[in-house]
């Protein structure tokens, strides 16, 4: 099955085919599906075990429309799902109206729009731990407790079974990180080797792909997001002004404008005006 692999990527690729089919469920994995390089590998191991599973992709409202279209294309079986806020349809922009713009200590835009789904079920996700420190530190079989029990028992080590019967409650789902240990090289590798099918933005200087303007991406990812989709910036500005007129927030700052300026600072309210404010001599 995997003749054309290198030594290293071929075990990988055959443990990720034996986990798959140690643990499959009856009703089929959960597979959370973002088009991104990561979930593409995914899908394909899964296709190729040949066990049963579903592939969902979450609609945040501000994902690129290349992404989009690239889904609908190659993987026209992925379900869609939108979110809800306060039990109706809702969108990044109205949120935004309503909270104010997401920061990297208060996202509520993950929350809402890409943790909804999947309770109850045994999922397959990408998160691999060569992304982050963060994720380096979780572990490859997780479960994810809802909102509610997540903030209950945030202090107690929940026993399996416990676990177990919230998940088929629908209170907490089971994840399995199925490409926890593989690396940037291992993704790429096995993409190109097996002729996956992979968005095209990989091939215009993006290394990540998700949501445009994303609190925890690096201003340089931020700027070049905004320019290459200026519709999605202007929404933003839009339902900034919004914000500012309904709620009376960023009152201090100027427009709409220097509000998203300072969203992509990463700097706090305070640093942003001190270094705006600070007079810089030519020596």
């Amino acid at each position: 099955m995997f003749s054309s692999l290198s030594p290293r990527l071929k075990s990988l690729a055959n443990t990720a085919i034996k986990e798959l089919k140690e643990f499959a469920p009856a009703d089929g994995y959960f597979l959370a599906f973002s088009g991104g390089k990561d979930s593409v590998v995914c899908y394909d191991l899964l296709v190729r075990s040949g066990v049963p599973f579903t592939a969902h992709y979450s609609s945040t409202t501000i994902d690129p429309p290349d992404l989009l279209r690239f889904i609908k294309i190659h993987y026209p079986d992925v379900l869609w799902h939108y979110a809800e806020y306060m039990k109706k349809p809702t969108n990044f922009y109205k949120l935004i109206e309503r909270k104010g713009l997401p920061l990297r200590t208060i996202r509520w835009c993950c929350r809402i729009f890409k943790e909804q789904i999947g309770y109850g079920h045994l999922m397959i996700d990408g998160v691999r731990a060569a992304e982050s420190v963060n994720r380096a530190k979780r572990i490859k079989f997780e479960y994810f407790l809802n909102k509610w029990y997540h903030y209950k028992y945030k202090n107690v080590d929940l026993d399996t079974d416990t676990l177990n019967t919230l998940v088929s409650k629908l209170k907490a789902k089971k994840i399995l990180h199925i490409i926890f240990d593989w690396s940037d090289y291992d993704v790429w590798d096995y993409i190109k080797s097996l002729s996956v099918p992979y968005c095209d933005l990989y091939n215009k200087g993006y290394k990540r792909i998700g949501c445009v303007g994303c609190p925890m991406a690096p201003r340089s990812k931020i700027e070049k997001e905004f320019k290459d989709y200026p519709v999605i910036k202007n929404n933003y500005l839009k339902a900034i002004q919004a914000c500012m007129t309904s709620k009376n927030y960023y009152s201090n700052f100027a427009d709409p404008a220097e509000v998203l300026d300072w969203y992509i600072s990463k700097k706090s309210v305070a640093k942003y005006f001190a270094d705006k404010q600070q007079i810089k001599f030519p020596f």
